[in-house]
Formats: C-alpha cells, sequence, structure tokens
C-alpha cells in the first residue's frame, strides 16, 4: 500500500476540520437551546447555516482575497471558514461529496470539462467571478520576430487549457490548425502545419512559472505573471483577447446549496467593491470582473 502523500493528509485534515467545525457548533446550538427552553428560534437555528465551507486554491489570487471575503460575509453574520490547497483535483471532488459547500479555483472550461471526466454529478457553477487574459511569456526574448526557430514553448497538459498556448500562435499567423477545432479541445495533434519547428513542453499548470526558467517561450494565467512581476499587456509576446474565450472564472458548489441564502451572500462578496479595489490595486488592468453575466 503507498503512503499517504503530504497533499493527500492535507486535504483529508482539511476535510475533517469542516465536519469537526460543523458538529462542534451543532453541540453548541443544542447547549443553547437547552439553557433556553422558552426561546422557539434557538432551539430550531443552525449556526451551519451561517457558515460558509470554501476551498480555495493558492494559484494566482484566490487566497489573496480571503481576508476581504472575510469580512464581507462578516456585514451579512456569515463565516467564512476556508481551506487553500495547491491541487486542482480534490477541490470539485470534496464538493461534490459534501465535505465543502463552495469552491473557488477554476475556469469554466476545466471545469465542465472535469466534471464530465470524472462523472461528478452533485456539483455545479454558481456564479461567475473574472476573466483574466492568459499570454505567452518569455524571459529570454522581447518579441516574436526575437524567437528562433526550433524554440521550445511551455504549455498546460490538462485539456481545457492546452489549447490556449496554441490558439495564440495561431492567430499570429506562426502555425496551422485543423479547421473547426475549437480551443478547449485543441492538442498538439491539432497542428497541421509548423514552419517554425516550435517544439513544446506539456506541464501541470502549476508549475508553469518554473517551467519559464526552462524554456524559450511559455504559457502563463494572469495572475501568475503579475505575481512575478509582468504586467500582461505590456510585457506578453501575445494575450488572449474577446470575451467570448470560455475561460470564465467561477465559485462551484455543491448541488444542495444551489440559490441558498449562504451562496448568495458569498456571491454578494465576491462581487463587492472592496474586491474590485484589490484588484485593481495589485493587478492593474490585468483582471475583468463579471458581474454582469450573473444577474
Amino acid at each position: 500500500m503507498k503512503k499517504p502523500t503530504i497533499l493527500t493528509a492535507m486535504l483529508i485534515i482539511a476535510a475533517l476540520t469542516f465536519l469537526l467545525a460543523a458538529c462542534s457548533k451543532t453541540e453548541t446550538a443544542s447547549t443553547n437551546a437547552a439553557a433556553q427552553p422558552d426561546t422557539k428560534a434557538a432551539a430550531t437555528a443552525n449556526p451551519e447555516d451561517k457558515v460558509i465551507h470554501h476551498v480555495m486554491s493558492d494559484a494566482g489570487f484566490n487566497g489573496e482575497i480571503v481576508k476581504i471575503l472575510k469580512a464581507e460575509l462578516a456585514k451579512d453574520g456569515y463565516t467564512l471558514d476556508y481551506v487553500i490547497v495547491n491541487d486542482i483535483i480534490q477541490p470539485n471532488k470534496i464538493v461534490n461529496d459534501g465535505q465543502a459547500d463552495t469552491n473557488s479555483f477554476q475556469h469554466e472550461a476545466y471545469f465542465d470539462q472535469f466534471v464530465k471526466d470524472q462523472g461528478l454529478k452533485n456539483i455545479s457553477r454558481a456564479f461567475y467571478t473574472t476573466f483574466t487574459p492568459s499570454g505567452l511569456y518569455s524571459k529570454k526574448y522581447k518579441s516574436f520576430k526575437e524567437v528562433p526557430d526550433g524554440a521550445l514553448f511551455g504549455i498546460p497538459v490538462d485539456p481545457a487549457n492546452n489549447g490556449r498556448a496554441l490558439f495564440m500562435l495561431r492567430d499570429l499567423g506562426l502555425l496551422k490548425l485543423k479547421d473547426g477545432v475549437d480551443v478547449i479541445h485543441a492538442t498538439l495533434k491539432d497542428i497541421t502545419d509548423n514552419p517554425h519547428k516550435y517544439k513544446f513542453k506539456e506541464v501541470d499548470q502549476l508549475m508553469l512559472q518554473r517551467t519559464l526558467d526552462d524554456v524559450d517561450v511559455g504559457f502563463l494565467f494572469a495572475g501568475t505573471a503579475v505575481q512575478i512581476g509582468y504586467k500582461p499587456k505590456q510585457d506578453a509576446l501575445a494575450l488572449e483577447t474577446g470575451k467570448d474565450l470560455p475561460y470564465k472564472g467561477i465559485v462551484a458548489v455543491n448541488n444542495k446549496l444551489l440559490g441558498t441564502p449562504k451562496v448568495k451572500a458569498l456571491q454578494k462578496a465576491y462581487e463587492s467593491q472592496a474586491i474590485k479595489d484589490f484588484y485593481k490595486e495589485k493587478y492593474g488592468d490585468a483582471i475583468e470582473t463579471l458581474e454582469s453575466l450573473n444577474k
């Protein structure tokens, strides 16, 4: 039997923390109800209705806004019970299994593909959050005019993101792709003409930043690019454009909580002016909020 990894252990602990917190708060409610039997509301209230168990990724800016979310939710009487993980597989499974209420780490294209591949039935998109155009960056070259033939590109290995770099290269006229293929299904196999003989290194999206040191040009999400000092609209060799791209950030929720007051409160927190101000101050124009799509 394989020994559990540190990540697995962390996720188990996180799940247990959620469950223990729920039990602890339920016991407290029972004690209070017993002490005040003449108050019907105290006997029937469930403290868990005011606690949101939320899983966030440490990638990009998800974990950076947690203090703002907590403060905004507190204004409406809610407590954000959160865990930050460095994993893109378990968060959807944890929410699907009911060990957490919601998660925030992914765009809609990844979510749709993951749910389909894993056969998840109990998780849905709750609301949209942001759109951040990804780009192609280089520590060696300032423009594609300088990038030599045979250059090595670092791109995401997961199906939902694999084609994003290829589409940027196609739109620049640097390679050709099979007619009719869409961005969320495009892979290296769909390249029909590669006149510059570019080579590609597919890596886990959490390794893209590190891979940038080992390749000529690398794909980066906007949040990651800003964190390491890039200004996307100025420094990217190529940058995604267009609001119709299927890479809108989302919060996912266990189906039992769809439309509930706690999820509406979380959405309100994500759409707050405090969150917008944070994005503007730290990321400039690299992040676009999407509350208009939730109406």
